[in-house]
């Protein structure tokens, strides 16, 4: 796979579950109580928008975790292979640099 579209990847994972926690944050540290979801808390939004963001940021990154891992398959399943197998891995040593 492209290195290209691997790094997008990587990017939106960081990007999309960074504003799913900072939005559940922002949740959980909003006040409680009957009237509480009209009160503008952040950026314009009420609680109930907040609650709408969060939701729908974290579809998105659950989409991209899930692109992820298919794009990734071949790695994990060596990587889970190797971990069973309990065996070191192969490092070349070239002028004492390793790789």
């Amino acid at each position: 796979m492209n290195r290209k579209i691997r790094g997008l990847i990587s990017l939106g994972l960081l990007i999309f579950w960074g504003l799913s926690a900072l939005s559940g944050f922002i949740l959980y540290f909003s006040p409680e109580g009957q009237r509480s979801g009209r009160a503008i808390l952040l950026f314009g939004l009420a609680k109930h928008g907040w609650s709408e963001f969060h939701t729908l940021v974290s579809f998105v990154a659950l989409g991209i975790t899930i692109l992820h891992i298919i794009v990734d398959w071949k790695i994990l399943i060596a990587l889970i292979k190797h971990l069973i197998k309990g065996d070191a891995p192969k490092i070349k040593y070239v002028e004492g640099k390793n790789l």
